[in-house]
């Protein structure tokens, strides 16, 4: 028997092109030089957040779309950093 198509295309957004970048279990963070860019990034995130809790990926504590200011000490200060599923 074969597999039936999906019968909608996910709709995943791309994000704007990152200046930093760290890797964790359950999310990952992009980094930003300009506020614009970090924003654009956010809203796509959150879209594909959305997609991805459809398809049952569990984000743990972590809020995909959050933007914040990067860690002080870091090499990404004064950067913002945008968490991504």
């Amino acid at each position: 028997m074969a597999a039936k198509p999906r019968k909608k295309k996910l709709d995943w957004k791309p994000y704007p092109k990152h200046d930093g970048l760290d890797v964790g279990c359950k999310v990952s963070w992009y980094y930003y030089k300009n506020q614009e860019d970090a924003i654009a990034a956010a809203r796509a995130a959150e879209h594909n957040a959305m997609i991805q809790s459809y398809l049952g990926y569990d984000f743990g504590y972590c809020s995909p779309g959050s933007i914040e200011p990067a860690f002080k000490d870091s090499e990404f200060a004064g950067m913002y950093r945008v968490c991504i599923p």
